[in-house]
């Protein structure tokens, strides 16, 4: 229109065609906003932002080298702390595998004045769900190992006795047959049926499908089974395997003495759903009410808090108990890794929008927005993030079984944790991806978005030193994180390596951790004494051992045994002390078989039999704790229970019994030949051939009877490695956060001193030129790389020394400000940062006078 204006008032086509052009002004922008109009801005929207991807990725394919070694180190990142976060799934979001949304229900538990936790007694549990209006529905189980099978062929299991809801109140089924019902939870002993788990299932019947029917004895107790569990399903302990589920009402036959209406033991793990809109704390306030009632009616000693309500990762039963706070450390130094991650991309994003100002001048001169660059770059970084989360879940798939307790050596078979790879995961490190794009490119992208068309088209760089600038603070602050999770590092290693060569107070070298089971054998009480005292005959016979014993209990198993109530003679205790202790069965030279010092009065005899008087032994501990000293421990007289009173004839050195980083906690032995139980572990410590130990103590068994099953063999230092799961988890983490960091540092490193070379290169010519030698170009330059990394590596040790104290917990025979691990990560920095710089520095030096002269 305005063209056919100015012909008609006389002027050429042509020059009425531009000048009419020059009038309107952008016809390109002029065109995209009329489409925008026309389109409606949020298809536009849409459409802008799919070219935008297209040329991210036209970009990513353009520039290989680039774009894979920014997609490598955020593979690194996030594999990282997928593998992390994948452990935390495993005990917090979905720590009960074949349950759905495991992770929101809540724990019912008690506890002593001494904050030991305890499970409710099956009548305060009944009538706690009977008057409950906080859960959708409660269910309780009690865990205990028992024997499968008869015989030879019985084994090792861990079981769940369960209430009759216990199946419909997680909304489990079984694969095979049915489940548990109420009406298999009605009278003591009426009911001996069981569901086996998928596991057992396909061991000891082969996968049968006609399984449905038959007998599964367990501690000898024949059970029929009415159903096969769910394949994903594996009980409610966090972490351990349940081979076995039978009813509640099973346990005066499975597992005596009868505990089910006394309501001091508190054996229940009560677990349920919350109805919808109440939280944990308010169903705590209605369950403390409740328990206020029963304290009032039946009150309980030494309890001090009845039925209060944990979220399940909170829950004292499980895994997460002592694992929790090492994740939770893994998962800060996951955090600290991401951010040497996005500086290191952040720096290669930066150099990369040096080299494009031209680009983005001419799309400012064609009317672009800052906005509008803005987006283009965030999009941009987007492209490069999303292949970096697939990657990272491809090598998180590897990682996880590295450092998952589940796998590790040390790790009974009965350990699982769900660390699998799943939607959990995937969306985890999605949104990680999202979050590294926005973190790493949002100072580039403001730095880059900056451009000045005149400056350019002068090609004057005003900003260069800015950038510079903002470069050395980036490589400043990841050689900071990077010390910070090298202490962390050192710390744990060492912490791995103190507990390995720890004294836990006993001598496992050399010494046979053998289970075996009487009463699968079809041994009572009087016969299972009877073969102990003949099988020790001829342990003391063979030369080929030392000492020989049996015990109820292995140390070091990370799982306390059952405390026991004990009274005192003469001591009045208060009202919210806590006498209920670890104890132990063990049988005659069980503290030299293990080399536990005696500290006053001697250790059990074949003499202390049940013809005997009645005898016990006391650790270090409760000695003092109650007699002022070891010497004044003896002849004192305690019972367990309402038993029979006990004279205290030994004092023995403290061990650590279930952890390593217990602290001294009182301990009780009693006299295997007066306490007899059929489950056993026979220790028995070689002369010389630990390889034959086993196979020979396993002659034994067969020769004293072939029917008696050896439920597990192996030798009690690789028994208690168990103890070390936590430090290995932690250590093989650290590792693999301290490879990536030694990376991703020299990364950085290298890539800002290849970069001030490439800015500095008619700095050098000039220098060259006047007389400088390639050694002083080459210290220049180291000098740039290494200052930057001692000033980072300053950072880093002031804030280890900041954060030291959080990880004081899992840390083992290590000071959480040890010099050795601080020197370690210092030392290891700076060699980084010196390998890192003399490269560029060495290519630097062979610059060409003339020709870095003529370079513009």
């Amino acid at each position: 229109m305005a063209i056919a204006d100015r012909i008609a008032a006389g002027e050429d086509p042509q020059s009425a065609r531009l000048a009419a052009i020059k009038e309107f002004g952008n016809v390109l922008q002029a065109q995209e906003e009329a489409r925008q109009v026309w389109r409606g801005g949020g298809v536009a929207a849409l459409i802008d932002v799919w070219q935008d991807v297209r040329f991210g990725l036209r970009m990513l394919f353009k520039n290989p080298g680039f774009s894979l070694v920014v997609i490598g180190v955020l593979t690194l990142g996030i594999a990282g702390n997928a593998t992390v976060f994948s452990l935390f799934k495993g005990l917090a979001l979905k720590p009960i595998p074949g349950v759905q949304d495991s992770g929101s229900l809540a724990v019912m538990l008690s506890r002593t004045g001494t904050a030991r936790p305890l499970g409710l007694s099956l009548p305060d549990y009944r009538y706690i769900r009977e008057h409950d209006r906080a859960f959708v529905d409660l269910a309780a189980s009690c865990m205990i190992f028992a024997s499968a099978g008869l015989g030879a062929d019985a084994e090792r299991v861990t079981a769940e006795l369960v209430t009759g809801n216990y199946f419909q109140a997680l909304g489990v089924n079984a694969q095979l047959g049915r489940v548990l019902l109420p009406s298999d939870d009605v009278a003591p002993g009426q009911h001996p049926v069981a569901v086996i788990s998928d596991g057992l299932w396909k061991r000891s019947f082969g996968a049968d499908r006609n399984a449905i029917g038959k007998t599964v004895y367990l501690n000898g107790l024949p059970l029929t089974i009415v159903g096969v569990a769910d394949p994903k399903f594996q009980g409610t302990v966090v972490s351990m395997v349940m081979d076995v589920f039978a009813p509640i009402m099973m346990q005066p036959q499975l597992f005596p003495p009868d505990r089910l209406e006394q309501r001091s033991a508190g054996m229940m793990m009560t677990i349920g759903r919350l109805r919808p809109g109440v939280t944990v704390t308010e169903a705590g306030a209605q369950t403390r009410v409740l328990a206020a009632q029963l304290d009032a009616s039946n009150p309980i000693p030494n309890v001090t808090t009845r039925a209060a309500v944990v979220p399940i990762w909170q829950s004292p039963f499980g895994a997460q108990t002592y694992m929790l706070p090492a994740i939770a450390m893994l998962g800060v130094m996951g955090v600290l890794i991401l951010l040497v991650v996005c500086a290191n991309v952040a720096n290669l994003v930066l150099v990369r929008g040096v080299s494009r100002r031209g680009e983005l001048a001419v799309r400012l001169a064609l009317g672009a927005s800052r906005s509008r660059l803005l987006r283009l770059l965030f999009v941009e970084n987007l492209v490069l993030a999303i292949p970096g989360a697939l990657g990272g879940l491809v090598l998180a798939a590897f990682l996880v079984p590295f450092i998952s307790l589940s796998t590790t050596g040390s790790a009974p078979s009965s350990v699982y944790l769900d660390t699998t790879v799943d939607a959990y995961v995937m969306t985890f490190a999605l949104v990680l991806s999202g979050l590294c794009a926005i973190i790493f490119g949002f100072a580039p992208a403001l730095t880059t978005s900056r451009v000045e068309i005149v400056t350019l088209m002068n090609d004057v760089s005003p900003r260069m030193a800015a950038r510079g600038r903002l470069r050395a603070m980036l490589v400043v602050s990841q050689v900071a994180a990077s010390v910070v999770l090298l202490v962390g590092a050192g710390l744990v290693l060492r912490s791995y390596s103190a507990a390995r060569h720890a004294d836990a107070g006993f001598d496992a070298r050399q010494v046979t951790s053998m289970a075996i089971d009487l009463q699968t054998a079809g041994y009572d009480e009087r016969r299972g004494l009877v073969a102990i005292n003949r099988f020790l005959d001829a342990m003391e016979s063979d030369p080929a051992f030392d000492r020989a014993s049996l015990a109820a209990y292995v140390p070091l198993s990370l799982v306390d045994t059952a405390p026991r109530a004990i009274t005192i003679e003469g001591y009045a205790p208060r009202s919210d002390e806590d006498l209920a202790f670890l104890h132990n069965m063990v049988g005659p030279n069980y503290f030299q078989t293990l080399r536990i010092a005696i500290v006053a009065g001697r250790e059990f005899t074949r003499r202390d039999d049940s013809d005997a008087a009645p005898a016990v032994i006391v650790n270090e501990t409760l000695a003092r704790r109650m007699w002022q000293t070891p010497e004044n421990a003896i002849g004192k007289r305690l019972r367990a229970g309402t038993g029979e009173w006990r004279e205290v004839i030994g004092v023995a050195r403290d061990v650590k019994y279930a952890r390593l980083p217990e602290e001294p906690r009182p301990y009780v032995y009693f006299p295997l030949l007066q306490s007899y139980v059929p489950a056993l572990t026979i220790h028995a410590r070689a002369v010389n051939d630990t390889a034959e130990a086993l196979k020979l103590v396993r002659q034994h068994v067969r020769t004293l009877d072939p029917q008696i099953p050896i439920v597990r063999s192996v030798m009690l230092a690789e028994q208690t490695r168990v103890a070390l799961a936590i430090y290995q988890m932690a250590a093989g983490a650290i590792t693999m956060f301290g490879v990536m960091t030694i990376l991703l540092a020299a990364i950085g490193i290298y890539g800002l001193v290849a970069y001030s070379v490439q800015q500095s290169t008619q700095e050098i010519g000039i220098r060259m030129a006047v007389g400088a030698g390639r050694g002083d170009v080459v210290w220049t330059f180291l000098g740039r790389g290494t200052t930057l990394a001692a000033g980072g590596a300053a950072i880093g040790l002031v804030a280890a020394t900041a954060l030291s104290g959080a990880i004081r917990s899992l840390l083992y025979g290590v000071n959480p400000r040890d010099l050795v691990s601080f020197g370690s990560a210092t030392a290891v920095v700076m060699v980084i940062a010196l390998a890192a710089s003399i490269v560029p520095a060495w290519k630097a030096s062979k610059t060409d006078p003339l020709s870095a002269l003529r370079h513009r």
